[in-house]
């Protein structure tokens, strides 16, 4: 939990006279007066102060009823705790900071940058990805059980993936072979993940040729 304060002044023949009574809140950029987090005086110091809560923590403004009795903006602005997306500068990312390593995933807040914060015309290149690769080489047939299976004799194929997996990853397969071979099925044993994939067709191929891309959600 974070507190913010800030204090409330008026000059008067050259002397700060604290102003009591101000209603003062916390807006996100774009939100209502009436949603504001209000901030209560200490006693009638001029002084204001609330509590906010981690789940709450980012870029806020600051307004008051000081010139309009449903609230304006002050003009001043303020960070508290973790800085969230709203508080980062228009255009102020690009993409060689992700590339170079100067913005990493331990820098950004959890849910601080959503897909619409993302140029659609920046590509990731594939080396920003992660993921597993399997080809034919570590595939085991279900009738001869070799490595690579046999397209004249097999069905299935099993791969067992070498990566441990929270959850079951997308796959796909690229085949390079007169061979028609489609998924089957996709398991998860825990943290093991198990594809199948089956022959449907074989045109005269002899040697099979393909590749598995697992990439986790």
């Amino acid at each position: 939990m974070y507190k913010y304060g800030i204090s409330y002044y008026k000059l008067e023949n050259g002397q700060r006279v604290p102003m009591s009574g101000v209603d003062i809140r916390l807006l996100s950029p774009g939100a209502n007066w009436a949603d504001g987090i209000k901030l209560i005086e200490t006693e009638t110091s001029g002084y204001y102060e609330c509590y906010i809560d981690e789940n709450d923590c980012g870029y806020y403004e600051v307004w008051d009823n000081l010139g309009n009795p449903n609230g304006s903006f002050t003009g001043k602005t303020c960070t508290i705790g973790k800085l969230d997306a709203r508080g980062l500068q228009s255009d102020c990312i690009y993409g060689n900071h992700i590339l170079d390593g100067v913005v990493t995933g331990s820098k950004i807040a959890n849910e601080a940058v959503s897909l619409n914060h993302l140029d659609t015309s920046f590509k990731f290149p594939l080396s920003m990805i992660q993921y597993e690769m399997q080809d034919q080489n570590n595939g085991v047939g279900d009738k001869t059980n070799n490595t690579p299976a046999d397209p004249e004799i097999d069905i299935i194929i099993k791969h067992t993936l070498k990566n441990l997996y929270n959850d079951v990853p997308y796959v796909t397969l690229s085949n390079q072979c007169n061979c028609f071979i489609y998924i089957l099925d996709v398991t998860k044993d825990g943290d093991n993940i198990t594809v199948l994939l089956s022959i449907g067709q074989n045109f005269n191929a002899i040697e099979l040729k393909y590749s598995l891309m697992a990439i986790p959600y």
